[in-house]
C-alpha cells in the first residue's frame, strides 16, 4: 500500500508509473544501420576480414547443432570445401570412411582402429558432440543428432538406411560382468553387438544395451531403457522398454501414450 512506500518516492499508481516507464526509457536500437553508412566511408579490410571469419564461424556452429539445415542447397554449397576438408582429416587420422554428401559436424569425437573400422554411407549427418567409437556401420541417410554416445563394442553397432537417433540417445553394445567375487574393473567385457534396421526412430535420451535388435520401422519412445528386442514397425516405450503398439495403426492424439513416444 502508499503507506509502505519508501521515502522519496512521489505517490504514483502503478497504472502511472508503467505509463511514466514506458514514456521515460530509451529503446535500444542500432545508432546507424547499413544504409545509412554514406558511400565513400570504408572500413579498413582488416576488419572486414575479421568480421567474415567470425561469420563463417557462427555458420559452421550452425551447422554443426542444426545439421538438417545441410539439406537445404544455399547452405550445402558454401559449406562443401569444409566439409570434404574434414572429413578427409578424420580418415586421415582414424580407420573411417564417408560417402558422397555426408555432413560431419566440427566438434564429434570419432574414434576407429583396424578391426574398429567406422563406415559411413552416402548423406549421412552426424551432430554435435557425439561420440562414436568403431566398429560402427551405417546405412545411407543415417541422422545421429548432437551429443549421442555409440560405442561399438566388440560385436559392433549397425543402423540401416534412413534411421532417426535423436539428441542424447546412448548405444553400448558392449557389458560388463557384475560377480560378486571380484571388482567391477576386473570383471570380463561381453559384445553380441547391436542392430537398428532401416526407417527406424529413436527418441531422445533412449538407451540400449548390449545384444539388443530394433527392427525396421520401428519407434521407441524418448527415454525408454531397451534391454530386449524390438520387432519391425513396432512402438516401444517405457523403462524397461515395452511394445505398446504398431506404427502401421498407430492413431495420433492417444495422450496416454502420445508423451511416453515423444522422440524429440
Amino acid at each position: 500500500s502508499d503507506t509502505h512506500m519508501p521515502a522519496g518516492f512521489a505517490q504514483l499508481s502503478t497504472r502511472t508509473f508503467a505509463h511514466c516507464a514506458r514514456r521515460d526509457v530509451r529503446r535500444s536500437r542500432p545508432s546507424c544501420g547499413a544504409s545509412d553508412i554514406p558511400p565513400s566511408v570504408h572500413f579498413p579490410e582488416e576488419d572486414r576480414m575479421a568480421r567474415n571469419a567470425l561469420f563463417d564461424e557462427q555458420r559452421k556452429h550452425r551447422l554443426d547443432w542444426m545439421h538438417w539445415l545441410h539439406d537445404k542447397p544455399k547452405h550445402a554449397r558454401w559449406a562443401r570445401d569444409w566439409q570434404e576438408s574434414h572429413q578427409r582429416e578424420l580418415s586421415r587420422l582414424e580407420t573411417v570412411s564417408f560417402g558422397k554428401d555426408c555432413f560431419v559436424a566440427s566438434s564429434v569425437h570419432i574414434f576407429a582402429e583396424p578391426t574398429r573400422d567406422i563406415s559411413i554411407g552416402d548423406g549421412c549427418h552426424i551432430g554435435a558432440e557425439v561420440f562414436m567409437h568403431g566398429p560402427i556401420l551405417l546405412g545411407d541417410g543415417v541422422a545421429i543428432n548432437a551429443r549421442s554416445h555409440l560405442d561399438g563394442g566388440s560385436a559392433g553397432i549397425v543402423i540401416g538406411a534412413q534411421t532417426r537417433v535423436a539428441p542424447g540417445v546412448q548405444l553400448f553394445a558392449f557389458n560388463h560382468g557384475i560377480d560378486a567375487a571380484a571388482f567391477v574393473k576386473d570383471q570380463p567385457v561381453v559384445s553380441d553387438g547391436i542392430v537398428i534396421g532401416e526407417d527406424a526412430w529413436i527418441g531422445a535420451n533412449v538407451c540400449v544395451t548390449d545384444g539388443v535388435r530394433i527392427g525396421d520401422h520401428a519407434v521407441v519412445g524418448m527415454g525408454a531403457v531397451v534391454t530386449r528386442d524390438v520387432p519391425d514397425w513396432a512402438v516401444a516405450a517405457g523403462n524397461p522398454a515395452r511394445v505398446i503398439g504398431d506404427r502401421r495403426t498407430w492413431k495420433p492424439g492417444r495422450r496416454d501414450v502420445d508423451d511416453a513416444i515423444s522422440a524429440g
